[in-house]
């Protein structure tokens, strides 16, 4: 009944409808109080891009912008809105973005009514579930969620054979993050290669399209070209390593993580990836009754083939961290790239394609099989959304302050920061409070999250981190201290100096010989400064 009610409205409102359900789908799972663990990272960024005075002289802000297209997007809406306002703005555009293009590359690949949504929940739980690199598409706003929707909508021209549409999206794609973008067009460049020549175009008839997608491209390749500066190669090497091995190791090098994180990680990814090996044997042992058929189970083939390519560049990055596992200078100037982090959403992605496909073709031939294999497709990634909306309920954190000992004593703390101190003071703060500047409008010394990506910045980034936040412990090994305040008066009076801090926010205990402005039941702050001079804070760069 439902489907014939579905079936009588006109095909425009029908694909609306899904796409609200997707929508809301992307809602549920990525829908966490503001602010979310990168936000406070991109939009922060877009509003220093667009108003220099705000934070100004803050290492991380100051330093190189990679992201132009989106400061010029939805990051200018920081000139005008707060903050929070513009993140959820984002959010909504992001999740309708995404939508829509997978609402489009589903129904190329199994359009029965509803089929893309349940493969929405499908692709949600498998990212959330077995992602190997840390990869995620759906969560906070940032360039990336833009580019993926690219993608996705290329994808959706690659499932059609209409080679000549991808190359464009890929190049927006790249345009809004271009290590996305770009590992996706050398993902589809692969597909292309492996094409038999009766139906592939032939490349002289790619070229406008192609020119076209280079020219959308360089939106994100000329602000990445220019991260390195005219730093030398010394600066740039030592750079990438630190990134690489020390900041972004769950990201850019998995087989130096802890070995029974890497264990997890590896038995999660493989489980995924036996379950993407049998089910594309499967699928391709369908017997094609119609022509419709034969089209989207090629459709789900390409699909399939740029999930499998997506896995070759990992493979790739892997070999390329054990063959220069004992020369790390040579190891990150690939690994810095991102090379795993396509597989990650292209597996689940052509995963859930396939499951809702082949449920598909089963139950057109009336098989329960293929009803329960939409059941399991519909049930169990209900019940992760669910489970994310409980904790939520549960525990209403923002994700960027999850790591914080007292979240709200922290929004209290940076609430009198924002009212009682001047808009050029400099704060040192915890490791892990990287929403300060979020809350505060105020410039930090240095916090863990906030890494520039540009090479002199890096290693500034780098010394500071270490010399305020780290000891060599009697092994030899370095160490992190449990908060500021077990630092000492005289160490703390110390960095003040050296760095010309006006305060330090820091726990509650111990507390520390300086004058007390604020306190709260777990943060207090100390002056450090007569904060009536101030002084210009420029950047290595």
């Amino acid at each position: 009944m439902l489907d014939q009610l579905y079936e009588q409205q006109p095909a425009s409102t029908r694909r609306w409808l899904e796409i609200a359900l997707i929508f809301a789908v992307f809602f549920v799972a990525g829908g966490a109080p503001v602010p979310h663990v990168n936000e406070t990272h991109y939009l922060a960024k877009a509003k220093q891009y667009w108003q220099p005075d705000w934070c100004e002289g803050d290492l991380f802000l100051e330093s190189g912008k990679a992201h132009l297209t989106f400061y010029w997007t939805v990051g200018v809406l920081t000139k005008w809105l707060a903050l929070p306002v513009v993140a959820w703005i984002g959010r909504v555009a992001a999740w309708l973005s995404l939508s829509f293009a997978w609402q489009r590359l589903c129904r190329t690949i199994a359009p029965p009514p509803f089929y893309s949504v349940i493969a929405a929940m499908v692709l949600v739980a498998l990212i959330d579930w077995t992602n190997f690199a840390g990869e995620w598409v759906i969560g906070g706003v940032e360039g990336k969620c833009f580019a993926y929707a690219f993608v996705f909508l290329g994808l959706s021209y690659l499932a059609e054979g209409r080679w000549r549409s991808v190359w464009p999206c890929l190049g927006l794609a790249s345009a809004f993050h271009v290590l996305v973008g770009g590992w996706s067009v050398v993902a589809a460049g692969m597909v292309w290669l492996c094409e038999s020549r009766e139906m592939r175009p032939k490349l002289v008839s790619m070229i406008p399209s192609l020119l076209l997608g280079g020219a959308l491209s360089m939106l994100g390749v000329a602000p990445a070209l220019m991260l390195t500066g005219e730093n030398s190669a010394a600066v740039v090497s030592e750079a990438n390593q630190i990134y690489v091995f020390d900041r972004l190791p769950h990201h850019l090098s998995p087989l130096t993580m802890a070995g029974r994180e890497l264990g997890r990680k590896a038995l999660r990814f493989g489980a995924l990836l036996f379950g993407f090996a049998c089910l594309r044997y499967v699928c391709g042992r369908q017997p094609a009754r119609a022509d419709e058929v034969q089209r989207s189970g090629r459709a789900l083939d390409l699909l399939m083939r740029f999930a499998l390519a997506a896995l070759l560049i990992s493979v790739i990055g892997l070999a390329w961290e054990l063959a220069f596992w004992d020369q790390p200078d040579t190891a990150a100037k690939f690994l810095k790239y991102y090379v795993f982090r396509l597989a990650d959403i292209a597996v689940p992605l052509a995963t859930a394609a396939g499951v809702v496909w082949l449920a598909g073709q089963l139950i057109e031939r009336k098989s329960s099989v293929g009803v329960l294999l939409l059941l399991a497709a519909a049930v169990l990634p209900s019940a992760h959304l669910l489970q994310l909306s409980r904790q939520r309920y549960e525990q209403p954190v923002p994700p960027a302050e999850r790591k914080l000992r007292d979240p709200v004593a922290f929004r209290a703390a940076c609430q009198w920061v924002r009212e009682k101190t001047g808009e050029d003071a400099l704060f040192l703060v915890p490791r892990m409070s990287q929403s300060f500047k979020w809350h505060t409008g105020r410039s930090d010394l240095v916090t863990w999250k906030d890494v520039p990506q540009s090479a002199a910045a890096l290693l500034t980034w780098r010394d500071r981190l270490f010399d305020v936040h780290y000891y060599i412990d009697k092994f030899g090994e370095r160490a992190a201290y449990g908060s500021l305040a077990v630092q000492g008066t005289e160490r703390i009076r110390g960095l003040a100096e050296k760095y010309e801090l006006d305060y330090v926010l820091t726990r509650q205990s111990p507390q520390l010989g300086l004058p007390i402005v604020y306190a709260n039941e777990s943060y207090i702050i100390y002056r450090t400064s007569d904060v009536q001079n101030h002084r210009a804070r420029g950047n290595p760069e």
